[in-house]
């Protein structure tokens, strides 16, 4: 069974618009009438081919945009989470709400420190019982060898109370940690490091187990967990051919049979795909989006908060949606968080397009069409730019361009670059930069502290947005253990960053799921 999978994302720190995702499958040999999600039990948002013919052995041949690179769990867990090798100590439900997972219950004892109980029932991939020094054992080494998780995680300190209970004691009084103990990256796994400090086999405890990866050829290969203590799943095995960049070549792939399931082929390509008879289609919300991400706010131009309303004020979102997005999509309200979060503050004002206000904030901000070019400048320089972004996501690209047309009509001269993601990251720098970005609007842990802290606190957004206000109320949300008063500190702030500071351009989110 073949299955491509059409993902959509519309974050434009802007405006936000949301959109679908679009899953295609089809048959080959070795597949059975499986599809992604089937792998753990459940085939909802999926896109399958049908097969006539039933095979004893179920596999999935999965063609993954991005590439993996390695297999050690201790760097590499967030991607082993995606496809159901790892887990962690709590997990995250489709409607984001918080589960156990390896810890069956939780609580806050005093003084920074959460207890889990871990499940008693939970064993790795090797038959072995997961225990209280293997959770220890797992969180430090990942947080040695990546020393951006302790900041993710805010752990000071992991201890072992007894086998089946472990302490994490946290750097500030934290009511976000059981949500952060479901990253991805956090998951717990057995230490088998081999002579030279490495995990080549990872020893995990999911519903699927490693088999073999493939280095040079960045494949990876799973089988089911017979023992999962949930339940074996249903598909035999699975192979995820990593690092398949270009949407025509996920297209083709399937096409051809040489994987079973991808995302996000070209634009415009779902009807021709949808009359395949050896293809099947399926449409599916995401909750990312697609967003302008200034590069540095805390120097010229950016710095001025007219400028960056300006910006705002002259995505013509609506058009995005329907002449790129193919009406998959929906205008943003202002704020870049999903639709649907309970903490998401659904009050905002936003940026409605209105070229004539965005004229009118750039003179204000100083910046007139001095020598009628057509170009606005100021003390002598002209408003240049550069907009960045990746070929990975097909949206990207036309939507770049799209957004060039849209600030020519306000006076900013902008240039596309497309490029690799390290690439742009090293541009950061240069002046007026603008991220055409994508993606970052998931929820990768069933609280708002992950987004929040990571795009806004001063101490951690890669862009120089500081306002003490939100930092203050961040700080306060981590402290607070009443949801509800949580929640109300959080929606503060994202009224201040949106509102207030216009810290992004949101443009749109993803309801339906694709754009293909």
């Amino acid at each position: 069974m073949k299955k491509i999978n059409v993902t959509g994302v519309f974050v434009i720190l802007i405006l936000a618009v949301l959109i679908s995702c679009v899953a295609f499958s089809g048959c080959t040999e070795s597949s059975g009438s499986s599809s992604a999600s089937d792998a753990s039990g459940t085939s909802e948002n999926n896109v399958e081919k049908g097969n006539s013919a039933k095979n004893t052995q179920q596999q999935l041949v999965v063609g993954e945009v991005w590439g993996l690179g390695g297999v050690d769990p201790g760097l590499h867990s967030y991607d082993l989470n995606n496809f159901l090798v790892s887990e962690g100590l709590t997990s995250i439900s489709p409607d984001y709400k918080l589960l156990p997972a390896i810890a069956d219950s939780w609580e806050y004892v005093e003084n920074s420190t959460w207890r889990f109980y871990l499940n008693e029932n939970v064993e790795f991939h090797d038959g072995s019982k997961v225990t209280a020094n293997d959770v220890k054992t797992a969180l430090d080494r990942s947080m040695k060898l990546n020393p951006d998780l302790q900041g993710s995680l805010n752990i000071k300190e992991v201890k072992v109370v007894d086998d089946s209970t472990v302490d994490i004691i946290t750097n500030t009084v934290d009511a976000s940690l059981p949500g952060r103990m479901a990253y991805g990256a956090a998951g717990i796994y057995k230490n088998n490091e081999g002579a030279e400090g490495t995990i080549s086999t990872p020893i995990c405890t999911g519903p699927f187990k490693v088999v073999s990866y493939d280095k040079a050829a960045d494949t990876l290969k799973l089988v089911k967990n017979e023992n999962y203590r949930d339940g074996a799943p249903k598909l035999d095995s699975v192979v995820i051919k990593f690092g398949i960049g270009e949407p025509n070549t996920r297209e083709m792939a399937v096409e051809k049979g040489e994987v079973d399931f991808t995302t996000e082929p070209t634009l415009g390509s779902t009807k021709r795909l949808e009359s395949n008879k050896n293809l099947n289609v399926t449409i599916h919300p995401l909750c990312q989006g697609y967003k302008l991400k200034f590069g540095d706010v805390s120097k010229a131009p950016y710095d001025d908060v007219r400028v960056r309303r300006a910006i705002a004020y002259a995505i013509d979102r609506q058009k995005i949606v329907d002449n790129i997005l193919l009406g998959r999509a929906a205008v943003s309200d202002g704020n870049g968080l999903t639709p649907g979060i309970e903490w998401r503050n659904n009050d905002l004002t936003g940026y409605a397009y209105d070229v004539q206000r965005a004229k009118g904030l750039l003179e204000e901000a100083g910046w007139k069409d001095t020598d009628g070019d057509g170009i606005v400048d100021k003390e002598g320089q002209k408003f240049k730019i550069t907009l960045y972004t990746w070929p990975q996501r097909p949206a990207l690209p036309p939507l770049a361009q799209a957004t060039q047309s849209m600030l020519k009509d306000i006076g900013i001269e902008s240039e596309v670059r497309i490029m690799e993601w390290d690439a742009i990251s090293d541009r950061k720098k240069e002046w007026g930069m603008i991220w055409v970005a994508g993606g970052d609007t998931c929820m990768m842990i069933p609280d708002p502290s992950y987004y929040i802290e990571g795009n806004f606190y001063s101490e951690k957004n890669d862009y120089n947005y500081s306002n003490p206000n939100v930092d203050a109320l961040i700080m306060k949300g981590r402290t607070i253990f009443d949801k509800e008063e949580r929640y109300d500190a959080y929606r503060e702030v994202q009224r201040i960053v949106y509102d207030e500071d216009c810290a992004g351009a949101h443009c749109l989110s993803l309801p339906d799921g694709s754009h293909g």
